[in-house]
């Protein structure tokens, strides 16, 4: 009996594996002869469902396709997406994806590796503290199904990209030539790279490692880098997420980041007497944050 039991056992495996074998096959061919040759016109298509899973605009000026090793290949130019008054809000100019086989038994649009190349963000905050992020504000509602989806995806980076913060609630103080403080300048973040690896066999266990590196405009001309391990898969129940983020910081001029240190302090910060008083210093750090529940759990640090 026992026998006869690994043997249906093995059958059925067998019949599975043919089956999967027979479905990819099919749909290689399909890809290959049907879809890739004139994967332009079906732009509309993708972006009407892009534009759902996101819940705003986007439109795609062309699409070009191949392989990547196994797996399907496109090259996305000219993705625009829209803010709320139907404004181009933000351009992605040359976009990669890697289609993965996983699409096909999860019923579900899965990505080996999403790759946006030298894109550019404006982040503001306004005087009332309201955020706004490439000309969509971060207030009301949140829309978690997007960045929930791209956390389901093997590798998502982000490379050479610029990222420029504007903080119109951060003050600079008074100079012997100004009558009054003024808006500190805008910080730019530029060679921004940036990577959430999330491979499936980590992420049935909602784990994710990101890496990012980024040269700001003022205070060290080495990198912030900043590394990560975590554990949550729904960025909307921030309380279920825990892990540790690493930061690594080399001969940062102290003094320079002083208008911005207030953002750190306290979020209200309007004048820098909420801020951190620093007349002059280098320093260096490596450290590491462990938390849990929306709370830090421990610190490590090592400063110079």
């Amino acid at each position: 009996m026992v026998k006869k039991s690994l043997l249906w056992v093995y059958r059925i495996i067998a019949w599975l594996l043919g089956i999967v074998i027979i479905v990819v096959l099919i749909s290689a061919i399909t890809i290959q002869f049907l879809v890739l040759p004139n994967i332009n016109q079906y732009k509309d298509r993708i972006a009407e469902f892009a534009s759902k899973s996101a819940k705003q605009k986007v439109d795609i000026g062309h699409i070009k396709a191949g392989w990547k090793g196994i797996n399907p290949h496109l090259t996305l130019s000219n993705i625009d997406i829209y803010d709320t008054q139907n404004r181009p809000a933000l351009q992605l100019n040359n976009t990669e994806v890697a289609l993965s086989w996983l699409s096909i038994p999860l019923l579900e649009p899965r990505l080996a590796e999403l790759t946006i190349r030298k894109p550019e963000l404006t982040v503001r905050r306004i005087a009332s503290g309201e955020i706004f992020v490439a000309g969509m504000s971060m207030s009301g509602e949140s829309k978690p199904d997007l960045p929930n989806w791209l956390l389901r995806q093997t590798k998502v980076a982000v490379v050479d990209a610029k990222v420029i913060w504007l903080d119109e609630m951060l003050i600079t103080p008074i100079s012997n030539s100004a009558s009054e403080p003024s808006v500190a300048p805008a910080l730019s973040l530029d060679k921004l790279n940036l990577e959430i690896y999330s491979p499936p066999w980590k992420s049935l266990i909602k784990n994710h490692r990101i890496t990012l590196s980024t040269l700001p405009s003022l205070g060290t001309i080495h990198p912030i880098i900043i590394t990560g391990n975590v554990y949550g898969n729904d960025v909307s129940k921030a309380e279920e997420w825990r892990g540790n983020l690493a930061l690594q910081l080399t001969n940062a001029n102290i003094a320079a980041f002083k208008p911005w240190l207030g953002a750190f302090t306290s979020l209200k910060a309007t004048s820098l007497k909420q801020a951190i008083e620093v007349q002059s210093g280098i320093a260096s750090t490596k450290t590491v944050i462990n938390f849990a529940n929306r709370q830090v759990k421990s610190v490590e640090s090592e400063v110079a």
